[in-house]
């Protein structure tokens, strides 16, 4: 398919209102508006019930800071602070273990994230919420399963999202060349584009999670969905062959054939993204949630199309498809009824054109795509999660516990850089799984 685009810190806060991105939005409304106290002439004050807000959005992310202002500006008991953190892997559960943590924090759903912070008992649960709100009758059933852990619902997935390749078209056109129908076509195109000193795809490992995207990709087409969900759970070895050509094929026959860039694994992310912007490479294999900065003129001028890795061996495809992040609350929030009443503000009507007109982001609520003014590619992709959920495959990150991801993680980037084979890293996974299951630490999302 081608679609052409256009595309604590705590009482600190209790005291200044915090120096967060949230200033942002404060400092873009007029004298007089919410900073946290009721000042109304003649009226006593009256002091807000404060939720300090993370995630990782970034600091400048005005559709985020729009929705906070409309949450402040509807419910005028709380107010809410925004603090965008490049870095919540690596500091949330101490500081939530420290008492130092956000009231609400926007975090990566899965075992070996949220989930580890739900089994130690840093997070509030949300069973109650999801009835007093109704939750079940407008937010999709991926979004709670998915931020559920030992049976008991901890938070709201977001960004519904697929993995896919993006191409340029400009490029493909020059070029004579057309979207692959097989992996033996995109090969072809790799060597064409080859040839005219263009780099076929655009990757940066540096940041080592999207080595995790690239296996989920090759695993859901070579091994298939059925087979990549039992891995998942722990009833497939993942050194089982099917696994090891996943390794293989993108991390060590596609870097010796030279169909990325160099030094792959000192390359970021974002500067991989650059090469594709500037037409340097003609492919990016990621996620939709790079539509946004795909369709801005800023970025890049040229039209951009986009197609699922195709079949291998004439398999059935199995474009990885999942949530990107989620809410959560903490267990020791200030406002546990504030928190709840902004989780519940988040995916209403009054948000769902700024997450899909603004941010280029799929909420995970029922929603006619045609109602909104988007791009075609972000209308393919939520048209295909809604008619061919079944069929896709999965995010390996994100249900994966932590330990198996720091192997698959480090590990990738031994393989990409010849220290370790395909065979010893995907027995290298096969015992982390093992060690995991050992723990009690396995999502089973086998049918």
């Amino acid at each position: 398919m081608s679609t052409s685009l256009r595309h604590t810190r705590r009482d600190f806060l209790r005291f200044s209102g915090g120096l967060s991105a949230s200033i942002l939005a404060v400092a873009c409304v007029t004298p007089g508006a919410d900073t946290g106290t009721d000042d109304t002439a003649g009226e006593p004050a009256v002091e807000k019930e404060q939720i300090l807000v993370w995630d990782q959005f970034g600091e400048d992310s005005v559709g985020v800071n729009e929705i906070v202002v409309k949450f402040n500006e509807a419910h005028p008991e709380y107010h809410v602070t925004r603090e965008a953190q490049t870095n919540m892997r690596d500091i949330l559960k101490t500081s939530l273990d420290a008492g130092a943590g956000p009231d609400v924090m926007y975090y990566d759903t899965g075992p070996g994230f949220a989930g580890v912070l739900a089994r130690a008992g840093l997070l509030l649960p949300l069973d109650d919420a999801y009835e007093q709100y109704a939750w079940n009758e407008h937010i999709l059933p991926i979004a709670r399963e998915r931020a559920s852990f030992d049976g008991v619902t901890y938070g709201i997935g977001n960004e519904l999202e697929i993995v896919g390749t993006f191409y340029n078209e400009r490029i493909f056109d020059e070029q004579g060349l057309a979207a692959p129908d097989t992996h033996d076509d995109f090969l072809a195109v790799c060597e064409a584009l080859k040839a005219q000193d263009i780099i076929p795809m655009a990757w940066g490992n540096q940041n080592k999670w999207p080595a995790g995207h690239t296996f989920s990709v090759f695993s859901g087409n070579i091994a298939g969905k059925d087979n990549l969900a039992a891995a998942i759970s722990g009833e497939l070895a993942w050194n089982e062959p099917d696994f090891v050509e996943s390794i293989q094929i993108p991390f060590v026959d596609m870097v010796d054939a030279g169909y990325y860039n160099t030094d792959i694994n000192a390359v970021t992310y974002d500067d991989s993204n650059l090469l594709f912007y500037s037409g340097q490479a003609a492919m990016r294999l990621t996620g939709s949630w790079m539509i946004d900065g795909y369709t801005n003129p800023d970025n890049i001028t040229d039209p951009v199309g986009f197609f699922f890795y195709p079949s291998i061996r004439e398999k059935v495809i199995a474009p990885p498809a999942g949530l990107g992040s989620g809410y959560f609350i903490g267990r020791d929030a200030q406002s546990p009824e504030g928190a709840f009443a902004y989780l519940n503000f988040l995916f209403s009507d009054e948000t769902i054109g700024d997450w899909l007109e603004g941010m280029a982001m799929i909420p995970p609520v029922r929603l006619n795509a045609d109602d909104y003014s988007i791009s075609d590619l972000l209308r393919f992709t939520i048209i295909e999660i809604q008619q061919n959920a079944e069929s896709m495959g999965f995010n390996i990150d994100v249900l994966t516990p932590d330990n198996y991801n720091t192997m698959m993680f480090d590990g990738f980037q031994e393989v990409i850089g010849k220290v370790k084979t395909a065979q010893e890293q995907a027995d290298d996974l096969e015992a982390a799984m093992q060690e995991a299951i050992e723990r009690g630490t396995v999502m089973d999302i086998t049918p």
